[in-house]
Order: C-alpha cells, then sequence, then structure tokens
C-alpha cells in the first residue's frame, strides 16, 4: 500500500512524468546504445593508452574521455535527441558538462584505484555507469530540449 502511494505521487511529479512517456523511454533507448558505442571507444582508448602506449591510467583516461565525448556529443544531438539547432550553445553546455565529468571521473577513478586499491578497468566501469545516470536527465532537460 505504501509502495503504492508512492509510485502515485511520484507520477504526479511534472519531472518524473515527462522521464517516463513513450517518446523520452525511446529517448532513452538511443542515448543507450549511444553511451555504449562511445563507452567501448573509450574504455578501449584507455586500455590501449595504458597498456601498449604505457601511459599513466589517469592520462590515459583524459584522452580516452576526449575520444568519447565527440561520439557522444554527435550521436546524442543527431540521433538520440534529434536536435537540429543550436550546435555552438549545445557544445559549449556539453564541453562544460564533459569538463565537470572529467574531473569527477578523474577523482573518482584516483579514489577508487589508487586509494581503495581497485583496478583501474573496475574503476572506470563504476564511475561510467554513474556519469551515464545523470547525464541523461541534463541532456533531455537542459542541453537538448526542444
Amino acid at each position: 500500500m505504501l509502495i503504492n502511494s508512492m509510485i502515485a505521487k511520484l507520477m504526479k511529479n511534472k519531472l518524473v512524468s515527462s522521464l517516463l512517456d513513450r517518446r523520452t523511454l525511446l529517448q532513452f533507448g538511443k542515448y543507450v546504445i549511444t553511451g555504449v558505442i562511445a563507452a567501448g571507444t573509450e574504455f578501449s582508448a584507455l586500455v590501449l593508452l595504458t597498456e601498449y602506449a604505457k601511459l599513466w591510467y589517469i592520462l590515459s583516461n583524459s584522452i580516452a574521455y576526449a575520444g568519447g565525448f565527440w561520439i557522444s556529443f554527435l550521436l546524442n544531438k543527431y540521433w538520440s535527441f534529434n536536435s537540429r539547432d543550436h550546435f555552438g550553445r549545445q557544445l559549449a553546455m556539453y564541453g562544460l558538462l564533459f569538463l565537470i565529468n572529467l574531473g569527477l571521473s578523474t577523482a573518482l577513478m584516483y579514489l577508487l584505484t589508487s586509494v581503495l586499491g581497485l583496478f583501474y578497468t573496475i574503476s572506470k566501469l563504476l564511475v561510467m555507469g554513474l556519469i551515464v545516470l545523470w547525464n541523461f536527465a541534463i541532456y533531455k532537460k537542459i542541453i537538448y530540449r526542444s
């Protein structure tokens, strides 16, 4: 009974209901596919740069993250959110979010790897999952809003 009441209250919330409509769920599916492509590229670049180019994992992460940025920005803009206008404004906001996420990603990777002792690839997967969750709402409601 309590859970049904909580769900009913959540569904009355404008933000929650707008994130659960059919169009948004389709967008979220595209966002997830875009994220898998960008994350796969980013993760592969991290491993290649760290293991084969012998770069420090923090530097490798920064370079790989920049590559993932461009893949993610372009696919999300033109496919996931089907946004055809405001390229400069969206790029600037996406870039700002990128810098925030890069700082967060780097700090969390350092904490998880160098402080807590997790292997850097495990740290990266955990950090990527965390960032994905909050980015969708920011993309939908701020960067690519219609």
